[in-house]
C-alpha cells in the first residue's frame, strides 16, 4: 500500500520479530466477494530469485483479522471417533516448490473464509481461514477460479504478476466466540505430555524414596550427637559424611559471586511461577500478541527486589560487609551477560536484515527499564535483606578447613555437573521441546497446566 499504517507494538511483539503493517485487502463484514484484483506487480530478476528462495525454504505469510491469524486448515480425526475436526495452523505458504524439478510456483490468489458467529443482530469473528492458489494470469484481470487444472504461476516465466483475492463470510454456530482459539491450540496431542509427566514422576518418586531412606537412617541420629557433644579429635572413628560435617556450612570461597547468582535464580523462579499462574488464570490470552514475553519481562524487572533481598541475606550470612556492591552485582551480573549474548546474536540478524533483529530503540528501552526499575528495586531489596540477621547454622563449622582427598574422575567438576544436571533435564526435556518449538516455529504454546506440573516435578529433583 502507498500509505502503510503500523500499529503500536509491545516489547514482546518486537522481541518475537512481529512487524505488523496494514494492507490493501478490503474486507467488509458480511459482504462476499467472488474475485477482486489487488494489483499487478512487475518482478525484476533479483526479486524473482528472492521469491524462489522464499518458496523453496517454505516461508509462510501471516495475516491478522480481529486479532486472529490467517490459518491453514487441516482435518484431524478425533480419538475413538469417526468424525473429523478442523485444526488451524497459523500462516499459509507463500508458494509451492517441486523438489524433483526445482520449480517454484507463487501463490498469487487467496480465497479467504471468514467464519463468524451470530449473537442477536451482531456478528463475531471466530475463524480466519486462508486457501492460497497459484494461477497463471497474463490478462491482468481476475483469473478463472472454476478450472481446478489451471496452470500455476511459475516463477521466472513472466515478469508481471497479478494478485487477486476472494472473500467468503461463513456462519458457524458450533464455534463460540470465547472458544475461538481452541482450533489454534489443539495442534499438539496432550497424551505426549501425560506420558512424559508420568515417566518423570515415576523416576523422581523412586529416587526420592531411596535417598530419603538413606538420609533418614544415616543422619537422624548422628546430627543430634554432633550438635550436642564436643568436637571429636579422634577422627579415625568417623567415616563418610561425618568427616565433612564441620565443613558443610563453611562460607564458600567465592561467596560474593555465588550470592548474586543464587538471588537471580530465585528471581527467575518467582518469575516462572507468576507467569504460569497468570497463564492458568486465562490472563495471558493468545489474542494478546507478545503478552507472554511482555509479562515475563515486567515480572522479572519487578522481582529484582526479591533477588536483592535473598542475595544480600546470603551475603551477610557468609560474612560479607558491602551490601551495595552485592546488590549492584545482583542487578548487573546475569542481565548484562544475557544482553551481551543477545547483542552478539543481534549483529548477525542485522547483517541478514531479519525482522527478528531488535531495533536500537528497543535496546535503549530495555536499558532504561533496567536502570529505572530493576536496579532501584534490587538495591532496595539488598538493603532490606542485609538488615536481617544471618541464617542460623544447624551444625558447628570448624576453624580449619579439612583437606579434600583426590577425587575419582566421575566426581570431578565437569563430570559431576553433567551427572547432577542429567536428571532435572530429563524431567523438563519434553515440555522444553514444545516451548522451544513454539518459539522457533512461531506457533502457539498454551499448555500452562503441563508447565506447572513439570515445574513442580523439577523442584522435587
Amino acid at each position: 500500500p502507498s500509505d502503510i499504517k503500523r500499529p503500536w507494538l509491545n516489547i514482546g511483539e518486537v522481541l518475537r520479530g512481529d512487524r505488523i503493517a496494514s494492507s490493501d485487502y478490503q474486507l467488509t463484514m458480511g459482504q462476499n466477494s467472488t474475485c477482486q484484483v489487488l494489483c499487478t506487480h512487475k518482478m525484476s530478476e533479483q526479486a524473482t530469485k528472492e521469491a524462489q528462495r522464499l518458496v523453496s525454504q517454505n516461508y509462510l505469510v501471516e495475516w491478522i483479522v480481529d486479532k486472529l491469524p490467517g490459518a491453514t486448515v487441516f482435518l484431524s480425526r478425533k480419538s475413538n471417533s469417526s468424525t473429523k475436526q478442523k485444526i488451524y495452523e497459523p500462516g499459509f505458504p507463500i508458494g509451492r516448490y517441486e523438489s524433483e524439478t526445482g520449480r517454484a510456483y507463487l501463490n498469487n490468489h487467496v480465497d479467504m473464509h471468514v467464519v463468524y458467529e451470530m449473537r442477536g443482530e451482531s456478528r463475531h469473528i471466530v475463524g480466519f481461514e486462508v486457501y492460497p492458489r497459484s494461477i497463471f494470469n497474463g490478462s491482468g484481470d481476475c483469473p478463472s477460479l472454476d478450472d481446478p487444472g489451471a496452470d500455476g504461476l511459475l516463477l521466472g516465466s513472466t515478469e508481471s504478476v497479478t494478485y487477486s483475492y476472494s472473500v467468503h463470510w461463513i456462519e458457524d454456530s458450533s464455534v463460540r466466540w470465547n472458544h475461538r482459539w481452541d482450533r489454534y491450540l489443539s495442534v499438539t496431542n496432550p497424551q505426549v505430555h501425560w506420558y512424559a509427566i508420568f515417566n518423570s514422576a515415576v523416576i523422581i518418586v523412586l529416587l526420592s524414596c531411596i535417598v530419603s531412606v538413606i538420609v533418614m537412617r544415616m543422619l537422624n541420629r548422628d546430627l543430634t550427637v554432633f550438635n550436642e557433644e564436643e568436637f571429636r579429635d579422634d577422627i579415625e572413628e568417623t567415616s563418610g559424611w561425618k568427616l565433612l560435617h564441620a565443613d558443610v556450612f563453611r562460607a564458600p570461597r567465592y561467596g560474593g559471586l555465588l550470592a548474586p547468582l543464587l538471588g537471580t535464580t530465585v528471581q527467575v523462579m518467582y518469575t516462572f511461577i507468576a507467569t504460569v499462574a497468570l497463564g492458568m488464570l486465562g490472563i495471558l490470552s493468545p489474542s494478546y500478541r507478545g503478552g507472554l514475553l511482555t509479562t515475563a519481562i515486567v515480572l522479572f524487572l519487578v522481582l529484582g527486589c526479591v533477588a536483592g533481598y535473598y542475595s544480600a541475606h546470603l551475603y551477610r550470612t557468609w560474612g560479607g560487609g558491602n551490601w551495595f556492591k552485592n546488590s549492584l552485582m545482583t542487578a548487573t551480573l546475569v542481565p548484562t551477560s544475557l544482553m551481551a549474548v543477545q547483542l552478539l546474536l543481534n549483529l548477525f540478524l542485522w547483517y541478514r536484515a531479519s525482522s527478528a533483529a531488535m531495533p536500537f530503540s528497543t535496546i535503549l528501552l530495555l536499558f532504561v527499564l533496567w536502570l529505572l526499575v530493576e536496579l532501584p528495586l534490587t538495591l532496595l531489596g539488598g538493603w532490606l535483606g542485609f538488615r536481617r540477621p544471618p541464617y542460623s547454622e544447624p551444625s558447628r563449622t570448624s576453624a580449619i578447613p579439612r583437606p579434600i582427598p583426590p577425587q575419582p574422575k566421575y566426581l570431578r567438576l565437569l563430570p559431576s555437573i553433567l551427572l547432577s544436571g542429567a536428571l532435572p533435564f530429563s524431567v523438563i526435556f519434553i515440555e522444553l521441546f514444545f516451548v522451544f518449538k513454539s518459539i522457533w516455529q512461531d506457533s502457539f504454546y498454551y499448555e500452562y497446566g503441563f508447565t506447572l506440573i513439570v515445574g513442580l516435578l523439577l523442584s522435587l529433583t
